[in-house]
């Protein structure tokens, strides 16, 4: 339950982390984070000011209960039968970069949606549009594959591969599903192993798009070469629609996968929680 501390009372809070002594600053550290997110400005606020080894008290403070909070929302959001990739995937670039605002983001995926939507002739079919959305998105915009730095943690972070219009398969893939989305289109993800892919139909036959290629058109026959290639046996499923738990799962497994290479346990551990609330849609104590 969040306790309700006026102003006053949070600034007074935040100061006594100064203490030295550790059953004192397990009491502040406890009352802080029943305030909740309340207590994040006064702790931003002391830390612009602060010494070391104060400071990074405050830091780790901010970041406990960023966490906390964005564990709820992902809790909530896992929890519903279909969960929105959209949100998930602005969640997961909350986690690698905190004060990110999901609201710039959302603006320019309606701006970029619209501005691609003029470009598809009236009356044109679902394959021939989902070409035209690609050809505007990865040969107008430039959004690519980022092959010279794939294991930068910000290539699984949604708001920086709109930034730098690079990513790595998947969020590439998730950028042009919420395009797709918000034209109505009927594309869908394919969770290949090793190389995420965007799937349609045409003319009743599957037909394949690698966004981190960009977007490069494949058949059936070609995604099963690049399977033997990558040391992967061809099977049915592999090319079978994926829903948003599935694609959203395999973006934070792709980001936690980086961090465990890099030595990041910290933030290991905690990606490893919300990844099970994903995938299973409740914490991991209770699955």
């Amino acid at each position: 339950m969040t306790e309700r501390l006026d102003p006053r009372a949070l600034r007074s809070l935040v100061s006594l982390l100064d203490d030295e002594d550790p059953r004192s600053l397990e009491l502040v550290r406890r009352r802080l984070l029943d305030a909740g997110s309340a207590a994040l400005p006064f702790l931003e606020e002391a830390r612009e000011s602060s010494p070391a080894p104060y400071a990074s008290r405050l830091d780790a403070m901010a970041e406990e209960l960023r966490f906390r909070e964005l564990k709820r929302e992902f809790a909530a959001l896992a929890a519903e039968r279909v969960p929105d990739l959209e949100e998930g995937a602005f969640l997961l670039s909350r986690f690698v970069r905190p004060r990110v605002d999901a609201r710039v983001y959302r603006a320019w995926l309606d701006r970029v949606a619209a501005a691609a939507a003029a470009e598809i002739p009236d009356g044109a079919g679902g394959a021939e549009s989902i070409r035209r959305l690609s050809t505007h998105l990865f040969r107008s915009m430039g959004f690519s594959g980022n092959e010279t730095n794939y294991y930068d943690p910000d290539n699984s972070c949604l708001t920086r591969v709109i930034d730098t219009r690079r990513g790595i398969p998947v969020t590439l893939s998730t950028l042009f599903l919420l395009l797709t989305r918000r034209l109505r289109l009927p594309a869908y993800g394919v969770g290949v192993p090793g190389h995420f892919l965007l799937g349609f139909r045409e003319d009743g036959e599957p037909r394949f798009l690698d966004a981190f290629r960009k977007g490069r058109l494949m058949e059936a026959s070609e995604v099963r070469r690049m399977l033997v290639r990558n040391g992967y046996e061809h099977r049915a499923e592999y090319l079978r629609p994926c829903g948003p738990r599935d694609v959203l799962a395999r973006m934070m497994r792709n980001l936690l996968s980086i961090y465990q290479k890099t030595g990041a346990a910290a933030r290991a551990e905690r990606l490893s929680e919300l990844v099970e609330l994903v995938v299973t849609g409740r914490p991991a104590e209770d699955a």
